[in-house]
């Protein structure tokens, strides 16, 4: 697996240098859960969701054809699995652009701050994509690791690998003669 460390590049590709405060305003919205059929297990704390899922909370936004939500103890949310084709991840920061991303399985690990793309992973802002097999972002790190690595730690070829597309920045001054 290959691990890029955002010392800008991931600010640079994605705007993934947002911190965990950026999307504060929308954890502190209620969660709106549509689909066409759901079934709640108090006892495991697990309610899981099918057909058309659509969930919202603030300006994020999650699709599958399946998503199965978890709690804690306390009723919080602490894992969300979204599977589809493709399940869908839509969020707006405050200020900034839409951040697009798609993948077979996407997984929302609330209690490690963590949101993972799995297969046919697809994340795009501004124009500039990542995409690859495994996607996974630490929020509150800063850190995304990207492509799949086998059980020997080496890679399985082409299939493997990451690609990266970064758009010119617009300048907004002319240049000085």
């Amino acid at each position: 697996m290959r691990c890029v460390k955002s010392l800008g590049l991931a600010a640079l590709v994605l705007g993934l240098g947002m911190s965990a405060a950026v999307f504060a305003a929308d954890r502190d919205q209620p969660i709106r859960i549509q689909a066409n059929s759901a079934t709640l297990d108090d006892r495991s704390n697990t309610a899981i969701y099918t057909g058309n899922v659509i969930i919202t909370q603030g300006s994020m936004r999650l699709t599958g054809n399946r998503v199965t939500l978890n709690t804690d103890a306390e009723g919080a949310v602490s894992k969300i699995v979204s599977q589809g084709t493709p399940a869908t991840y839509k969020q707006t920061p405050e200020g900034g652009s839409p951040v697009d991303s798609r993948g077979q399985t996407i997984e929302y690990l609330a209690d490690a701050d963590r949101v993972v793309l799995i297969d046919e992973a697809f994340l795009e802002q501004d124009g500039n994509t990542f995409q690859g097999e495994y996607i996974s972002y630490d929020i509150t790190r800063e850190v995304v690791d990207a492509g799949r690595a086998n059980s020997d730690g080496g890679t399985g070829g082409e299939q493997d690998r990451i690609e990266i597309l970064i758009q010119p920045r617009k300048r907004t001054e002319p240049a000085n003669p």
